[in-house]
């Protein structure tokens, strides 16, 4: 995970992710135009504000389809809906990578986690 832009004083940064999957490994063959599916999920420590973000995964390519979704967690790390929005934007893969904008709309730093679904 690397900032790249921030407008608050707490930065995210991966606390924990689902197992890897390689690209070549554990791939969902779909048919139509698409070719294979993959999913993980990030949690990262707490941060309020809005942030680009960035993932390293193998399984992204310039011209991969990359869903992010983001929710707080609980103390277990489970998925929360609680007071504060989140609210993901601007997601840009590349090759290893996807960039993505977070907004944490709350006053204090707040606990997440990230899933991903990459389309090729």
């Amino acid at each position: 995970m690397t900032e790249v832009e921030s407008s608050a004083t707490t930065t995210p940064r991966i606390e924990s992710s689902s197992p890897a999957a390689e690209r070549d490994r554990e791939a969902a063959a779909i048919g139509g135009n698409v070719g294979a599916v993959w999913r993980a999920w990030w949690t990262w420590t707490p941060g309020n504000g809005t942030f680009n973000l960035q993932l390293p995964w193998n399984v992204i390519g310039v011209d991969s389809t990359v869903v992010v979704t983001a929710s707080e967690i609980d103390g277990n790390g489970r998925r929360i809906v609680g007071s504060a929005p989140f609210q993901v934007s601007s997601i840009a893969p590349s090759s290893g990578l996807v960039t993505f904008k977070i907004n944490i709309g709350w006053s204090s730093p707040l606990p997440m986690r990230t899933d991903v679904v990459v389309f090729n």
